[in-house]
């Protein structure tokens, strides 16, 4: 077997020049591994597109671009991609300093870790250039950290001139078991726009999105088709919960490498016709309305976005006690918690809620009260804003 030769970092002997404070709007380089549709990219442009006028802002990808480009660059926000071969590539550290450089860049916002890593190389060549580093989340938190990380963490942590922020508690918890040193990892809680409250309107528009009778029960869902996110547990739950609601229908937002195999378990339970699959949906929050039950089957979240927009629309949800999710959905008063990979569970709780509709209603309402009070964009965005600030 043929192993992927790594390359090495000599460092020259940086030019004694130091970041400029300019006088004109904060200069700020977002880099992160690509813009393929996911919860850190989304944050990503709504935290370069909201604070545009206030900061001047360009994203560096570490890989290539993706869909989400012209999200950016349809609002003058330029956008970077330096194609990163496979292995550890430290030289692209130095082009990271060069981008921040040509900029006039004070702060590199760094999302995920081996964008964090790339920043903190870059900050060699740039003297005086500081690092936000938000970690969005964990495939798992279950397999343990990672020796290589075990050894970088806690000398990344307590190099100066960094910010380490987690979007949960738990997930906080689990970069400390990592190394990071704890007095030096906050957190900053995911937020979204909440928007105008559903009307009946919107749930039969979002129906005839969905091509599903507007008397059906709607149990639905919105991810990425990836393994993380379990689906195979939800529609083996949906297929439980049919058994007493045979009209049911269960509706999948998204699309991922996942798709074909999840079309086929479908198939295999003979819900072809039941299950909805309508791929990839940049407006994925105007199909929400249609739903009675949102439904995250997750095996790890770290905020999940697509909870936080269930909440705004107003839905009772039933979620994986994962991650951050316990720290957003309130067990027995926004939602119901049950465990991850636990089918039978995950469809005696929907069940419980379809049968006391009132129920359903008053969790719906609930959890639209506690996004508005808690998980904002504005609060998230300007807790950002404070961190590149150095005022946070």
């Amino acid at each position: 077997m043929q192993t992927q030769k790594q390359e090495t970092l000599t460092l020259p002997q940086p030019r004694p020049h130091e970041v400029r404070a300019s006088a004109e709007r904060l200069s700020v380089v977002q880099v992160i591994i690509n813009l393929v549709p996911g919860g850190a990219e989304y944050l990503l442009v709504e935290i370069a597109t909201r604070l545009a006028s206030r900061t001047r802002t360009v994203v560096c990808c570490i890989e290539d671009t993706g869909a989400l480009e012209p999200e950016l660059t349809g609002r003058g926000i330029e956008v970077i991609a330096l194609h990163r071969k496979p292995g550890f590539r430290p030289s692209l550290s130095r082009q990271i300093a060069a981008i921040a450089a040509r900029h006039e860049a004070s702060v590199l916002h760094c999302h995920h870790y081996s964008p964090f890593v790339y920043g903190r190389l870059a900050t060699l060549f740039r003297p005086g250039l500081r690092v936000i580093f938000t970690e969005h989340g964990r495939r798992s938190t279950e397999e343990a950290p990672s020796r290589k990380r075990r050894l970088a963490n806690p000398i990344l942590g307590r190099l100066p001139g960094a910010e380490i922020y987690a979007v949960s508690d738990a997930l906080r918890q689990h970069m400390i078991t990592e190394g990071f040193p704890a007095n030096r990892v906050g957190v900053i809680h995911n937020g979204i726009e909440p928007g105008p409250r559903t009307t009946e309107a919107d749930r039969r528009l979002a129906r005839r999105l969905l091509g599903i009778d507007g008397d059906a029960l709607v149990i639905g869902t919105a991810a990425r088709l990836d393994p993380v996110k379990d689906l195979d547990t939800l529609i083996s739950a949906f297929a439980q919960v049919r058994r007493q609601y045979p009209r049911a229908m269960l509706a999948i937002v998204g699309d991922g490498p996942e798709r074909t195999r999840l079309e086929e378990q479908a198939r295999r339970a003979n819900l072809a016709e039941a299950v909805c699959f309508t791929g990839y949906r940049r407006d994925a929050r105007r199909y929400l309305p249609g739903f009675d039950l949102y439904v995250n089957s997750s095996m790890y979240e770290g905020v999940s976005l697509t909870i936080l927009e269930a909440m705004a629309a107003s839905l009772p949800l039933v979620a994986t006690r994962v991650g951050g999710t316990p720290e957003v959905v309130v067990d027995g008063q926004t939602g119901v918690l049950v465990p991850a990979r636990d089918s039978a569970a995950m469809a005696a709780a929907i069940t419980a809620l379809v049968t006391h509709p009132d129920r359903m209603t008053a969790m719906g309402t609930s959890g639209r009260r506690r996004l508005e009070r808690h998980f904002t964009i504005d609060r998230m965005v300007n807790d950002y804003l404070r961190a590149y600030r150095g005022s946070s």
